[in-house]
């Protein structure tokens, strides 16, 4: 039995964003394998969009309960953040893809919210939006958190 459902969470994230055809040529990453070395779309996983060092992956809580031999209910949630990049100077260009994206995002988790048995139920918790803007273009980045309540 495991002691968290954190870890196989994070992987069933990952490939339902990776199978989703609404995501194709998006670039998917692991946590902190980022590369923003040219303009275009990405969502990393397991990341809090801190730009060096440490990056938080996620956070559990963990509750036993009394039912059955003793089952703990776990509540966690990833950190995840996406951006939408072009070379371009729009930010309302850049702002209607990026909500396209976690659109996408929140559909590719809805068509398997237990990442195949992962965890009970998942979703998205929260976001919050920023934008960044310099000579390379403009960027409209979200940072999500994805809910889930396992039993493990």
């Amino acid at each position: 039995m495991a002691t968290t459902a954190l870890p196989q969470v994070i992987n069933g994230i990952l490939t339902a964003f990776q199978n989703s055809s609404a995501l194709s040529g998006v670039r998917i990453f692991d946590g902190p394998e980022i590369d923003e070395s040219y303009p275009g779309d990405a969502i990393a996983v397991g990341h809090d969009g801190t730009d060096d060092g440490e990056v938080i992956a996620g956070n559990v809580r963990q509750n036993p309960t009394q039912l059955g031999n003793q089952k703990i209910m776990e509540t966690g949630t990833v950190d995840c953040f996406m951006w939408a990049w072009d070379g371009g100077s729009s930010l309302a260009n850049r702002r209607t893809r990026a909500f396209q994206l976690l659109s996408a995002a929140d559909t590719a988790i809805r068509a398997d919210s237990s990442f195949a048995g992962a965890c009970l139920y998942s979703y998205i918790d929260s976001h919050t939006t920023s934008y960044r803007q310099n000579s390379a273009g403009t960027a409209v980045v979200i940072n999500f958190t994805i809910a889930y309540t396992a039993r493990t």
